[in-house]
């Protein structure tokens, strides 16, 4: 099924990025990048799962954010280690990875479950989930920039940019999964929120300047 899906969304996106122009290709093809990444994880996940005889839940905690953080966090990683690190084009980049994975990961999982899906389920899944992958990734493009001025600080960087994602992911699937749901909801909604505002100061104060 996750294949299916895959080529579903692959071969239209692969037909509309030959008429685009450079920065739109590239913002699709990685967020391209990311559902490929999607369909990686699912395998990787459900091999451990087997392999392990863990329930879904401890997947979800314990493996999943490890395993999915790293896939989407290396296109990010390769691209700004080798070709780029300009924050404009990188943090849009890094974004796209994360909402690639999270259409994947909605479209399969509202196939998966159909007959138990809502409309309040779309707008959940659409806006908390959703944000929280593509969060997680951005975290580590914008990170990014800075350790390409540290060298000495990049690979214990990147560990910590990893590990930060990591973290955030685990602790999102924790409350969305407990009592506290409501707050695991909120919390990506709410990062993101702060992040924009802190960037749109940025922005702001690089005008003036």
């Amino acid at each position: 099924m996750v294949y299916i899906i895959f080529i579903c969304f692959a071969v239209p996106i692969l037909l509309l990025m030959t008429l685009l122009d450079r920065q739109a290709r590239l913002l699709l093809g990685f967020m391209l990048l990311g559902i490929l990444v999607a369909v990686s994880a699912y395998e990787i996940n459900t091999m451990v799962q087997l392999i392990l005889g863990m329930s879904g839940q401890d997947i979800s905690i314990r493996v999943a954010p490890i395993v999915e953080e790293l896939l989407k966090a290396l296109p990010v990683l390769f691209y700004a280690a080798l070709l780029c690190e300009d924050r404009k084009t990188l943090m849009p980049l890094a974004m796209s990875v994360g909402i690639g994975f999270a259409l994947m990961e909605n479209a399969f999982l509202l196939i998966t479950y159909m007959d138990r899906v809502s409309l309040g389920w779309a707008v959940v899944r659409g806006f908390s989930t959703s944000l929280s992958h593509g969060m997680c990734t951005l975290s580590v493009g914008y990170g990014m920039q800075f350790l390409k001025l540290q060298k000495k600080l990049f690979y214990t960087g990147i560990f910590g940019l990893l590990s930060l994602a990591m973290t955030f992911h685990a602790v999102f699937n924790l409350l969305i999964q407990s009592p506290y749901d409501w707050l695991g909801m909120l919390l990506p909604i709410v990062t993101y929120l702060g992040f924009w505002v802190f960037h749109a100061r940025q922005r702001k104060n690089g005008a003036c300047s």
